[in-house]
């Protein structure tokens, strides 16, 4: 059972990350869109600038929990290397556990964010009025798909470092 729930995390985190490789693609062509127009039509989307923004939020967002997932978040062993197996088990527990805490009042946080500009009606002072609570809510999301997937984290290391 624990396993399948892993395996879902996982599957969260992948589907994340493609979707961050897919935001990044259209921010490629939004740019080129942008180029192409004003190089050659003197023409502007007026957009090209707003929605590359936001949709960087979601690359940024979205890939964060793939990143961890696979390993890739920059990671500082120049003291645990040093601590033996069982101080780098506690040492690596109580980092995931201090993460988990802090990505959980990010989430909140953001939570609270994204409802108040939606219950203000907010939106983004350029041409499109974008209502802001549409790309905000991705922050959230981010925070949650982070936060479970340190929690897999957690299990994992926990179900493999038994400490002694």
């Amino acid at each position: 059972m624990m396993e399948k729930i892993l395996r879902w995390i996982d599957n969260c985190s992948l589907v994340s990350g493609y979707l961050s490789a897919f935001f990044m693609v259209l921010i490629v062509i939004l740019i080129s869109v942008e180029i192409f127009l004003r190089t050659f039509f003197n023409f502007s989307t007026l957009i090209a600038d707003e929605y590359s923004a936001y949709f960087f939020v979601v690359v940024v967002m979205m890939g964060l929990a793939l990143t961890l997932k696979d390993g890739a978040h920059i990671r500082i062993t120049l003291v645990t290397s040093r601590l033996g197996k069982t101080g780098e088990k506690i040492c690596d527990l109580f980092a995931m556990s201090v993460a988990m805490i802090l990505c959980a009042y990010a989430l909140y946080h953001s939570t609270l964010m994204v409802w108040d500009t939606y219950q203000l009606q907010m939106t983004a002072d350029t041409i499109s009025e974008t209502p802001i609570y549409i790309p905000q809510i991705v922050i959230p999301t981010g925070f949650f798909l982070l936060e479970i997937q340190l929690l897999a984290g957690f299990i994992r290391r926990l179900l493999s470092y038994p400490i002694h």
